[in-house]
């Protein structure tokens, strides 16, 4: 089966920063599938995105886009949680 891939724009003013990455990694945790995510607008090495240290390493500032992708079972349900908690500016 082939990762289940998104990629999404960050709205949230301050990135995925702190309280913004802190929320991503908890749904990215509710999970199982292995999931990594990438900075696309600077070409970033992908990270595991159940990792808080991994998101903060991304650099992601407004406006930029992120790549979700997710490996296993519950892998679209994985991508589609994460990309509609970016989409909805992380409830904000």
């Amino acid at each position: 089966m082939p990762a289940i891939k998104a990629t999404v724009v960050v709205k949230h003013q301050h990135g995925l920063h702190a309280r913004p990455a802190d929320l991503f990694v908890r749904k990215a945790n509710e999970f199982q599938s292995s999931i990594e995510v990438g900075n696309v607008s600077r070409a970033s090495r992908r990270v595991n995105a159940k990792s808080i240290l991994g998101i903060l390493s991304l650099g992601v500032h407004s406006g930029d886009s992120i790549e979700i992708s997710a490996d296993g079972l519950d892998g679209a349900a994985a991508v589609d949680a994460l990309s509609t908690l970016v989409n909805g500016n992380f409830g904000e």
